[in-house]
């Protein structure tokens, strides 16, 4: 005896819903990708992982793709910013150094 459709106890597969902002979060990191824009990718990324353990969604991958790829742009952005800060340092000691040769002699 096989089982029929539509009888109690069959098995119905149903594909879960893809969550959107999993994929929105995804396509702002990988687009601001060692940019500002970064780390909103990596907030919604984060959003979209609370989102899809709560509904029940798929799209973890992307959820946590797109929080990785905030936290290099926070890296890669930091970094930028220390070399900035360094490279000027440099260039301000150089004037300093400048102006105290020419208006010590």
């Amino acid at each position: 005896m096989t089982q029929q459709y539509g009888q109690p106890g069959a098995q119905v597969n149903v594909p879960r819903e893809m969550n959107g902002l999993a994929i929105a979060s995804f396509v702002i990191a990988f687009v601001g990708l060692c940019s500002p824009l970064g780390i909103l990718g990596l907030i919604l990324g984060y959003v979209a992982k609370s989102q899809i353990k709560s509904r029940n969604n798929s799209g973890s991958g992307l959820a946590t793709t797109a929080i990785v790829l905030g936290w290099i742009s926070i890296i890669a952005v930091a970094a930028f910013i220390i070399a900035l800060v360094a490279g000027g340092w440099d260039v301000w000691m150089d004037r300093v150094d400048e102006y105290k040769d020419e208006y010590n002699n």
